[in-house]
């Protein structure tokens, strides 16, 4: 990828997004109960969502390993839409925690530089198992949130460009770098819901809530973490005007064909999540390639089954446009799948646009949820 000209010109793309707050963390999951917790593996993703005028995008942040020293390697990457309306620009940085941080920092280094992969002292995509142990003993914690730039062009956030309803005409040295006390605002974790590999579900996070003083002036702090010292991911934070949202979130599961085929089996549905597709788009991304195979594995066990492919989009763009975006998504997974081995007469498509959604539309994690595919069986 070529360096901006100018050396902040791809962190102000990323930051002049216009997200609004989301819907409340502590509504009730509707549906199974949380995984015991989610697994620190190769694979582990998480999804967040940003809104452009042109609509929301998604990033995602991918474990591609860890040591056996417990040091993890992350990548995040995502499409950035142009601004001027043109084609979407693929983008992806690497980021590297070590073991040691994961289990003593205190600092969360959410900004970070093209250039440098590592950042000793730092944690990147969640907390450490020392500021989980005191908010278990305490209640509160002493964290610092470093969003210091190195100084190369380039910057990018630390989950690319998740952080919105920043003011364009911000300039790099106005992001938070403070340090101060968190407090529980409850006693207790909080059931905060979550897409765990296409099932809502309600995972225990903490709540915290303080404020930091920068330059003279009291910024206001709120985040949402998840209360495992093995794995205290981010959930959902707020520095100032800086906000960071994680819609969704997926780890390798060890027999991905029997849970899709017992849930076809069970309710004659099943919701994906795991399909992607370019922004506004429905060119098929490279990475859907385990989904998609899951599917086609599915269908091969049993001969016998017709899928209905429904497309599904949030309520952005207006009903026109995402009837046709919708349809021609479901027409894409389709032939995808015919590719697959599986037979056209097996497979048909409907596109319902916004029509039939799961969540609120009002909300950036809502409309997430709203964009997906579902299969039924006929």
């Amino acid at each position: 990828m070529k360096a901006p000209t100018a050396p902040c010109a791809l962190w102000l793309m990323l930051l002049c997004a216009t997200a609004t707050a989301t819907a409340t963390a502590t509504a009730t999951a509707t549906s199974a109960s949380a995984p015991a917790a989610i697994p620190l593996v190769q694979g582990l993703t998480l999804i967040s969502a940003a809104s452009e005028r042109q609509g929301d995008y998604e990033s995602t942040l991918t474990v591609d390993g860890v040591d056996a020293d417990g040091a993890v390697h992350l990548i995040t990457s995502a499409d950035l839409p142009d601004p001027a309306g043109g084609k979407s620009q693929p983008v992806s940085f690497n980021r590297d925690v070590l073991s040691k941080d994961r289990k003593d920092g205190r600092t969360y280094k959410y900004l970070f530089s093209t250039g440098e992969q590592e950042f000793p002292g730092t944690t990147a995509m969640g907390t450490s198992a020392a500021v989980i142990a005191d908010l278990r003993t305490a209640g509160q914690a002493n964290i610092t949130l470093d969003g210091q730039l190195g100084g190369l062009a380039g910057m990018v956030t630390g989950l690319l460009g998740m952080m919105s309803g920043n003011d364009p005409k911000s300039t790099a040295g106005e992001y938070l770098s403070a340090g101060g006390t968190l407090y529980a605002v409850e006693s207790k974790p909080v059931a905060y819901p979550m897409i765990v590999n296409d099932v809502l579900v309600s995972l225990s996070a903490w709540h915290l809530r303080g404020s930091f003083e920068q330059a003279g002036k009291a910024v206001p702090v709120e985040w949402y973490v998840i209360d495992d010292p093995a794995n205290a991911l981010t959930l959902r934070f707020a520095f100032g005007k800086e906000k960071l949202e994680i819609t969704r979130i997926s780890f390798p599961l060890e027999n991905p064909v029997k849970a899709l085929e017992t849930s076809l089996a069970k309710d004659r549905r099943a919701v994906i999540y795991g399909i992607y597709f370019d922004f506004n788009s429905a060119t098929i991304k490279p990475k859907s390639e385990a989904t998609l195979h899951t599917i086609a594995e599915v269908m091969k066990k049993n001969p016998d089954w017709t899928l209905n492919v429904e497309g599904h989009t949030d309520n952005v763009g207006g009903d026109t446009q995402n009837q046709d975006l919708s349809s021609r998504r479901a027409a894409a997974v389709r032939t995808s799948l015919i590719e697959r081995g599986i037979n056209e007469t097996r497979l048909a498509t409907a596109g319902h646009g916004a029509s039939v959604p799961r969540d609120t539309n009002a909300t950036l994690a809502g409309r997430a949820r709203n964009r997906r595919v579902e299969l039924t069986r006929q």
